[in-house]
C-alpha cells in the first residue's frame, strides 16, 4: 500500500505539478480512505466499489467536515482511482461520478461591481507620480485580466511580453496561477500601452528578474499592501462599494460570462 500512496504522491507532484502543500493535504485524504476500507469496511481499499466510496464520503459530512475539505477529500479519491486505471491495476475509476461538493454562498462580500465604479475609481487616481502610476495600473489589470492578487504581486519582467504585435498593441502575459498551471493572457490596447510605458520607464531590459510592482525598497508589493491600497484609492474617491482584488476578480468573470464566454473556459 505504501508503494501504491507514493506511486500517488510523484503522480501529483511531477506529472500533474501540483503544489507540496495540496500534494501532502490529497495524500492524506487517501491516508485516511485507506484506514478506513481496511479497519471499517474490511476490503482492500484498492477495490472499493462507487458504494464504499459514497459511505465514506457521507461519513465525512456527518462528522461535521467542512464542504471545502469534502472537496479536497473528493478530488483525492478522483485522481487516485484515476491513477490506478492508468497503472491497469483497476479497470474503472468507482470515483468518477462523485459529484462537485459546492460551497454555499455565505455573504456577498464579493458580489461584482458596476463598471461605472471601477471607472470612477479609475479616474480618480492622480498619475503625475510613480505611485498613481502603479495603482491605477494594478487596478485596471486586476479588474481587465482577471488576476488573482497572488497572481499579480508574483509578476517579474519576464513574465510579459510586449512584443507579440506591437503595431496592434498586442502584448502577452504568463501568469502562473494556483497548482502551479500558467495561463497566458492577451494585454491589449490602453493597458498595453500603460503597461509598456511603466516597464520602460522603471527597469532597463535586463532586468528580467525584477517584480513588476515594486515598493520603494525594489522588493514585489504584498498581497495585504495591495488591498489596502485598493481600500485608500476607494476612499478618496468616494466609493462606498466594496471593492477588493477579489472583487475586480469577480467583475471580470462576470463580464466574461455576459459576453457568451462558457463557464468552463473562465480561469
Amino acid at each position: 500500500m505504501m508503494a501504491l500512496i507514493h506511486a500517488f504522491k510523484k503522480e501529483l507532484s511531477d506529472i500533474a505539478e501540483f503544489a507540496p502543500s495540496t500534494v501532502e493535504n490529497y495524500v492524506a485524504c487517501i491516508a485516511a480512505f485507506f484506514d478506513y476500507a481496511r479497519n471499517q469496511l474490511r476490503i482492500d481499499p484498492v477495490f472499493a466499489k462507487g458504494k464504499h466510496i459514497l459511505d465514506w464520503i457521507a461519513r465525512l459530512k456527518k462528522s461535521g467536515l467542512s464542504k471545502s475539505r469534502l472537496e479536497h477529500h473528493r478530488s483525492a479519491l478522483k485522481l487516485f482511482f484515476a491513477l490506478m486505471v492508468k497503472l491497469n491495476i483497476g479497470v474503472k475509476n468507482p470515483a468518477e461520478r462523485l459529484p462537485q461538493i459546492r460551497r454555499e454562498r455565505t455573504s456577498d462580500l464579493n458580489r461584482p461591481v458596476a463598471p461605472a465604479v471601477v471607472f470612477t475609481l479609475l479616474a480618480s487616481i492622480d498619475r503625475s507620480g510613480w505611485q498613481g502610476i502603479r495603482d491605477h495600473l494594478i487596478i485596471a489589470m486586476l479588474w481587465a485580466l482577471g488576476l488573482r492578487v497572488s497572481e499579480l504581486t508574483a509578476l517579474k519582467v519576464k513574465h510579459f511580453e510586449p512584443d507579440v504585435d506591437p503595431e496592434n498593441r498586442i502584448g502577452l502575459l504568463r501568469v502562473h496561477g494556483k497548482n502551479k498551471k500558467q495561463r497566458a493572457l492577451f494585454v491589449v490596447d490602453t493597458l498595453y500601452d500603460e503597461l509598456v510605458d511603466h516597464l520602460e520607464h522603471w527597469y532597463p531590459l535586463e532586468e528580467k528578474n525584477a517584480p513588476i510592482f515594486p515598493i520603494d525598497s525594489g522588493k514585489a508589493i504584498s498581497n495585504s499592501r495591495v488591498l489596502k491600497m485598493i481600500k485608500q484609492r476607494c476612499q478618496q474617491a468616494g466609493i462606498t462599494e466594496r471593492i477588493t482584488p477579489h472583487v475586480l476578480r469577480n467583475c471580470f468573470a462576470t463580464d466574461m460570462y455576459h459576453a457568451g464566454v462558457p463557464l468552463d473556459a473562465i480561469e
